[in-house]
């Protein structure tokens, strides 16, 4: 039996309200639809950065619409023992992934691209990584985290040095 399809936001943060422990999370946002016009308002664009907007957060979740313009990419960062779950809803983003080497640099190990509606899950153990929008238009990602991230480690890709950060600027 096929699951039944979420086709809107509003709709999507019901479901993952319903869910107590977080076990079916994942399941519930491959169940989210391509966006329908309630996202619009969520979405922010900026010519310099990409940006990230909330949509929902409680102890247990933290949902972000997370725009890129072409040629935009986020830090290279993991998620320091945080599970997440990120569905590109619009255009593709390029996953760039990387291994610290025993020097300290870091070594890219891969280009995955995720079209929308492919989902990836990431947990503490995943790799290094970055998202990177080619083009040839924008893009826009759902991200969901479980718990809500506060902070997300970060690599400098010329020398490997990591450093932890706040979450950068949410709207």
């Amino acid at each position: 039996m096929t699951p039944t399809p979420i086709p809107t936001v509003h709709k999507l943060v019901q479901e993952l309200l319903r869910d107590r422990d977080g076990a079916s999370f994942g399941t519930i946002l491959q169940r989210y639809e391509k966006p329908s016009r309630d996202l619009e308002p969520y979405c922010n664009w900026n010519e310099r950065h990409y940006t990230r907007t909330c949509i929902y957060r409680n102890d247990q979740f933290e949902l972000l619409v997370v725009c890129f313009e072409i040629g935009q990419c986020t830090s290279i960062h993991d998620y320091d023992s945080q599970t997440a779950f990120i569905k590109p809803v619009l255009g593709e983003v390029v996953e760039e992934r990387f291994i610290q080497l025993p020097n300290g640099s870091l070594d890219r190990t891969a280009e995955l691209h995720r079209p929308a509606g492919q989902m990836v899950q990431f947990t503490a153990n995943d790799p290094i990584h970055r998202f990177i929008n080619y083009g040839p238009g924008r893009a826009i990602t759902l991200n969901l985290y479980t718990k809500p991230m506060s902070r997300w480690r970060i690599y400098d890709e010329r020398t490997g040095h990591s450093y932890f950060a706040p979450v950068g600027p949410v709207a």
